[in-house]
């Protein structure tokens, strides 16, 4: 095919999958895992659990993070850089989404981790989930908002005008 970009194809499909595997993770947790553990285990066994899934969580939101911000800067530069959009409102609306992700990360890294400095907000688990959920509707939001913008800003071919036939 002409002009395909396997490149961008690949970093964008990346980019995506691990953002489902870290955004589904968190909401399973949130949505299913929480609330079933709460009424089915004891404190001393959900605590257990807890531990459980953190040792096998970590490596996969660190993993996810690294992917989507290397993939991320990727796409940024091959779609964003070159003179194919307009940077206004493009690179705002990436800014706010950008720093979206960012908090996205930080607080997933610290519900996966497990420095004494940030138990309490571990406490909390629930929360923070809900907040990196309602942040990763915001970012999907963005990123239809940005698609659109890309799209819009783009140069579009001219169509031929039609010319009325005189009878």
């Amino acid at each position: 095919m002409e002009g395909f970009d396997y490149l961008l194809l690949s970093s964008r499909w990346l980019h995506i999958a691990a953002a489902i595997l870290a955004i589904g993770g968190a909401a399973f947790m949130r949505l299913v895992l929480i609330p079933a553990a709460k009424v089915s285990l004891s404190e001393g066994e959900h605590e257990r659990l807890r531990e459980t899934l953190r040792r096998r969580w970590a490596p996969l939101v660190h993993a996810c993070i690294v992917i989507l911000l290397l993939t991320g800067s990727l796409n940024f530069v091959l779609l964003a850089l070159p003179p194919k959009i307009k940077p206004l409102p493009y690179h705002p609306i990436f800014g706010v989404k950008f720093l979206a992700a960012l908090a996205v990360f930080f607080i997933a890294s610290i519900l996966a981790g497990k420095a004494p400095g940030f138990a309490a907000m571990r406490q909390q688990r629930a929360k923070w989930l809900t907040i990196i959920l309602l942040l990763a509707g915001l970012i999907v939001l963005l990123s239809g908002v940005l698609g659109q913008v890309r799209t819009s800003g783009m140069a579009k071919p001219a169509t031929p005008a039609v010319q009325p036939t005189s009878a």
